[in-house]
């Protein structure tokens, strides 16, 4: 029984040995940071325009919503410019042209008016120096002269105004109502634009968590993407290490089928620690306090979940 207890210790102690792992080695994992693309306002998907694993530009579709809503609002709004447009035009153009040539035969009369009136008034003026009619008959044909050249001044004001149309406030308010038809016609248009999004960003599409013929609430995602640069390195260090770490450091990288000359640079390091998380498998470090590190691979592609040896020089 001693040999057996002897033999058993000898071996637990070649196991923990072996199980071990350096000092300078981390165990950690690749990340991923995706992108979940949503459309501002909910509705009907009526087209889905990429597959999951399909590589996306920035500007490509990704998927449609109904939009005939939208389009009644952005043709109501076109037509409200076109009213609004077409006020201001009639404002700033004046009286038609027919009313325009009843002024001038208005004042062409009131000219003849003036004229018989003057040429009436010199008559009596030369008749009452004969004797022949009396100084009231002046009086009256002098008012008379003088009514019908007040006439001419007034129907001369009346097509001068109408030659200039209308009052610079009101064409001013014309201005205003037709600059707000535009705006509101773009806030359609913009609209109706958000019922097909492309996307913001480069990468890989991940999955497609809508199907066509479902309804999305309003900020619903529809796609998730992954862009290159969204996949970080994970890992977790002890305080002895942590001290060696620092934003910028660079790291040696190594996992399965991965480039030889892998490195990480280092992005983020956790202010508070926390127990080594499950899915770190190290024996040697279970149940002791790290701190979480995060870094940027360089040199190579790296797939999230991806297990990952970190060595510190």
């Amino acid at each position: 029984m001693r040999v057996n207890h002897t033999t058993a210790v000898a071996l637990a102690l070649v196991l923990a040995a072996c199980g071990s792992e350096p000092e300078s080695t981390i165990t950690g994992y690749a990340e991923g940071e995706y992108v979940y693309v949503a459309a501002p306002e909910g509705g009907w998907v009526s087209e889905l325009l990429v597959a999951r694993g399909a590589q996306v530009r920035v500007g490509d579709p990704l998927f449609a919503l109904d939009a005939e809503t939208q389009v009644a609002l952005r043709d109501q709004a076109a037509a409200q410019v076109r009213q609004a447009e077409a006020q201001l035009l009639n404002l700033e153009t004046g009286r038609r042209p027919d009313e325009i040539a009843a002024l001038e035969a208005a004042l062409a009369q009131a000219n003849a008016n003036r004229t018989l009136a003057d040429a009436e008034f010199k008559r009596a003026v030369e008749l009452n120096q004969r004797g022949f009619v009396s100084q009231a008959a002046v009086d009256t044909r002098r008012a008379q002269r003088d009514a019908a050249l007040m006439q001419v001044k007034q129907t001369e004001a009346n097509l001068a105004l109408g030659r200039k149309g209308a009052r610079s406030n009101e064409i001013g308010s014309a201005r205003a109502a037709a600059e707000g038809a535009k705006a509101a016609l773009a806030r359609a248009e913009y609209a109706l634009s958000q019922r097909r999004i492309r996307s913001k960003v480069a990468g890989r599409v991940e999955d497609t968590l809508r199907r066509a013929g479902e309804y999305v609430p309003p900020g619903g995602a529809i796609v998730q993407i992954l862009p290159p640069q969204n996949v970080k390195l994970r890992f977790f260090v002890p305080e002895r290490l942590r001290a060696k770490l620092s934003p910028g450091f660079v790291v040696g990288v190594t996992c399965d089928g991965c480039a030889k000359d892998l490195k990480g640079r280092v992005t983020f390091i956790a202010s508070t620690a926390e127990f080594t998380p499950p899915v770190i498998y190290s024996v040697g470090s279970r149940e002791k306090l790290v701190w979480m590190v995060e870094a940027v691979p360089e040199g190579g592609a790296l797939a999230p979940g991806q297990p990952i040896d970190v060595t510190l020089p």
